[in-house]
């Protein structure tokens, strides 16, 4: 079997699963249980609708987190539409919020010992100095989340974005940088939450850099290009997938269960077709399909960044009331002023070459008083965003 890989009709599903089949598996009501992946699937449909001309790379992962740890300061109908969004699950607050935060923990690992991936997630508060943060939104964040405040001066917005910045660039190896620009913050800003996740590992089949040529690449609309393609034959775990008319293919990392899912359509302009039809699939079923089986595999070499603004994906997933004067974040803080959620962005980059994977991710959401005119202040700052870079 051969598995031709291109740039724009790969989709990489980069995603940590290890233990979601086993949650899944032990619940008796797939209705009120917890289906993170289809989490990630949804989101996938909604930034692929709002990035037509463009690599797509992000982490479910990083921004389900981000959102999660918000919502433990959320109350009412904002809590709801987060929990229902994010695919928590049914119960309690605590509970829900309880066997998330063991999913993050048992998925995320630190360094394998014996050579294995380096996988590690982390979260900061990065808070106003003259608000004081709930004592019990802090004790749960960090109890579940190993979520720590930091007090910040928002009036002196270069030195608190330098800060914000480089702890960003401490968790994911320098590869996220400029998370935020200097207008980010300013002295109206409550906070800004952010959650930080690296990635390194080596295949367990690595390809060989004398097998690595030139070779032309089909885009979309049957346009080409000249890459670099690896290639490599061998045992792989396959899936022959005539309901999403695609083919998939998992590719292990060496000494440990994590993989890289590639999902390919059959036909060359096939990637919009699959894009729509991936909406609500969990790849966990997916990975289910799978069995050995000998495979050519081609595979460009590639590099992607990509960061977006996530306000309008998430409102199309049914998650407004937070941006909206309806918001409840009373458990965020102890203050008399109600407070909201302006932004909601992200950025991420994932390196893909003969020896393995190297990937990071990061989110942040910007928290406001309710009464910030914020139509005034855009006038005044705009964020600006790196373009996409491929090579």
């Amino acid at each position: 079997m051969t598995l031709t890989g291109n740039k724009d009709l790969l989709l990489l599903t980069f995603a940590v699963a290890i233990s979601l089949h086993t949650i899944m598996a032990n619940s008796t009501d797939a209705s009120t249980s917890p289906n993170y992946n289809v989490f990630a699937a949804d989101l996938f449909t909604v930034v692929v609708d709002n990035s037509v001309d463009r690599n797509v790379v992000f982490s479910p992962a990083s921004i389900q987190t981000c959102l999660t740890v918000a919502y433990l300061g959320a109350e009412g109908e904002t809590a709801e539409e987060m929990r229902k969004a994010l695919k928590l699950g049914e119960g309690d607050k605590n509970a829900v919020i309880k066997k998330y935060a063991e999913f993050v923990k048992s998925s995320f690992k630190s360094t394998n010992p014996q050579g294995g991936p380096l996988l590690k997630i982390a979260n900061r508060v990065f808070a106003n100095h003259n608000l004081k943060i709930s004592g019990t939104f802090q004790k749960l964040a960090k109890e579940y989340f190993g979520t720590t405040a930091k007090l910040l001066n928002f009036a002196n917005a270069a030195e608190s974005v330098a800060a914000i910045n480089g702890w960003v660039e401490e968790q994911t190896n320098k590869k996220i940088q400029n998370l935020l620009q200097e207008d980010a913050v300013n002295s109206d800003t409550s906070a800004i939450l952010v959650n930080a996740i690296y990635f390194k590992a080596k295949w367990t089949r690595q390809f060989s850099e004398s097998s690595t040529r030139k070779s032309t690449f089909y885009t979309l609309n049957n346009d080409h290009v000249h890459v670099d393609l690896m290639y490599q034959d061998d045992y792989f775990r396959y899936a022959d997938l005539p309901e999403l008319d695609a083919t998939a293919l998992e590719m292990q990392y060496e000494n440990s269960d994590l993989s890289m899912l590639i999902i390919l359509p059959r036909e060359v302009d096939g990637l919009q077709n699959l894009e729509s039809k991936l909406s609500g699939i969990n790849m966990s079923q997916i990975a289910e399909k799978m069995e050995g089986e000998h495979v050519d595999v081609f595979l460009p070499r590639f590099r992607i960044e990509f960061d977006i603004d996530l306000k309008e994906p998430l409102k199309k997933m049914g998650i407004t009331s937070m941006f909206s004067s309806n918001a409840n974040l009373a458990g965020l803080f102890v203050s008399s002023v109600p407070q909201k959620i302006s932004e909601v962005k992200h950025k991420a980059f994932l390196d893909v070459n003969e020896a393995g994977s190297e990937a990071a991710a990061a989110t942040y959401l910007k928290i406001v008083p309710m009464s910030l005119n914020l139509n005034q202040k855009h006038e005044r700052s705009a964020m600006n965003f790196t373009n996409i870079t491929l090579r």
